[in-house]
This record gives C-alpha cells, structure tokens and sequence, in this order.
C-alpha cells in the first residue's frame, strides 16, 4: 500500500564483525582467511606470513590499501 509505514520485526543483539581476507588470481582466490573479529595489525601480520607468503609466487604482485593494519613495520 502506497503512503504507509511499513512495520517489521528486527533481530536485535550482540553484532559481531567477521572478517575475511584473501588474495585474487585470475585464476581465483588464493589465501583465505576468515577472522572472527575486525582485523587489527597483529592478526593482518599472522595472516601475512603464515597464509599469504607462502602462498605467493615468483611475479605476483601484492596491492595494499591505506588500512591501518597494512602498515605495520614487517609488512
């Protein structure tokens, strides 16, 4: 119905954040990692060197944005 409010139920609670990180091939994504929290510097420097180093190849580039957590000193 036109020029009416629309009533509706809405979950409400303890939101969480989940992230998830990766890196892109043409051939697909590479490297996953699902957090279940934001990501902060310590956690973005784990996933660095445990998940994606190992993962990368001779060529690959890696692109970062301006995030905090990619700026941490061993990154």
């Amino acid at each position: 119905m036109r020029d009416q409010k629309l009533r509706s139920a809405v979950p409400h609670g303890h939101w969480k954040t989940t992230t998830f990180i990766a890196g892109l091939r043409l051939t697909g994504i590479v490297a996953p990692m699902v957090l279940d929290s934001p990501i902060n510097g310590r956690s973005f420097q784990t996933y660095v060197d445990r998940i994606l180093v190992p993962d990368l190849r001779p060529g690959d580039i890696v692109i970062m944005d301006n995030l905090g957590s990619h700026k941490g000193p061993g990154v």
